[in-house]
């Protein structure tokens, strides 16, 4: 089997668990530390921790000055999609968070199509109907809730559009560093907002947190940051825009089921129904088309 093939693979099975057990997880946290000062933490460690590793092995740091403007464009949307995120997760179920937050597929494939030249073909697009399908059924099921809170969708829907983007912008840019010293530096300056923002809008709200809240701020900064974040860039890398994106469809399930074990949201027959048609939605291009998941990027 390719190396890179199972490299990508192995990569996208660790961001399904660990992003996907990650909605109940951060929600517990942010019960205690407010948005802003939650996700300022937690890139911070997440930035530092991968430049300590880049250190560590010997990886280059410094960027070229034409990869400057990518890296702040993708830390500036990294920084839209942790606000949103944060506060669309607390307006509504974790589980619901998490299904709105991956119609970023949507968004990417389309994105993916106009700067990238990525025809998505008849195969992509009906695995993501598939998936899209198998996510609304979710939603059609908790319409009252999504009626009683739709400022937690709308928030989530801005969260996948800005993931979108930065994963277009990570595509298309020419990098010369490694990826994990790239995702340092953007994981690093996207906390820079969010530590701004602190001072400002939660400052006055912040108490010292539990034990449990704490260990679920630590989860986000080592795992749901730095590992996950250059797990994925590292796939993008890897694979095209569509199937990366059609890859981590399955997360959002792992976090409806994460939500029912940890927050005993509710669990029936429209749950499994959509693990069904997620399943089928990752399952689909690979078995159609194996070769568009082995071919690379070598950059």
């Amino acid at each position: 089997m390719n190396v890179v093939f199972t490299k990508g693979l192995v990569l996208l099975i660790g961001i399904t668990f660990c992003w996907g057990i990650n909605w109940p997880i951060m929600k517990i946290g942010m019960l205690e530390i407010p948005v802003f000062p939650f996700r300022a933490i937690v890139l911070l460690i997440g930035g530092i921790t991968l430049f300590s590793i880049c250190k560590l092995f010997r990886q280059p740091l410094l960027p070229s000055r034409k990869e400057w403007p990518a890296i702040i464009a993708i830390a500036c949307a990294l920084s839209i999609f942790q606000v949103f995120s944060g506060y669309g997760v607390l307006f509504t179920e974790s589980g619901r968070a998490a299904v709105m937050a991956y119609t970023m597929p949507v968004w990417a494939i389309a994105l993916g199509w106009l700067f990238l030249g990525e025809k998505p073909g008849w195969v992509r697009i009906f695995a993501l109907a598939l998936g899209i399908g198998g996510m609304s059924l979710l939603l059609i099921a908790d319409i009252t809730t999504i009626g009683n809170t739709p400022l937690g969708m709308i928030f989530m829907l801005i969260t996948a559009i800005s993931w979108a983007i930065a994963t277009i912008i990570q595509k298309r840019a020419e990098w010369s560093l490694p990826t994990l010293s790239v995702v340092a530096w953007q994981i690093f300056l996207g906390s820079l907002p969010m530590a701004v923002g602190s001072a400002f809008v939660d400052y006055s709200n912040t108490s010292f947190p539990s034990i449990s809240a704490i260990i679920c701020l630590l989860y986000n900064a080592f795992i749901a940051a730095a590992f996950c974040f250059w797990a994925y860039m590292e796939v993008v890398r890897i694979y095209p825009v569509g199937i990366a994106t059609i890859g981590v469809m399955l997360t959002p399930i792992v976090g409806i089921l994460s939500g029912a074990v940890v927050l005993n949201e509710p669990l029936g027959i429209t749950e499994y129904s959509s693990v069904f048609l997620v399943s089928l939605a990752i399952g689909l291009p690979v078995f159609a088309n194996p070769k568009s998941w082995i071919k690379s990027n070598k950059r």
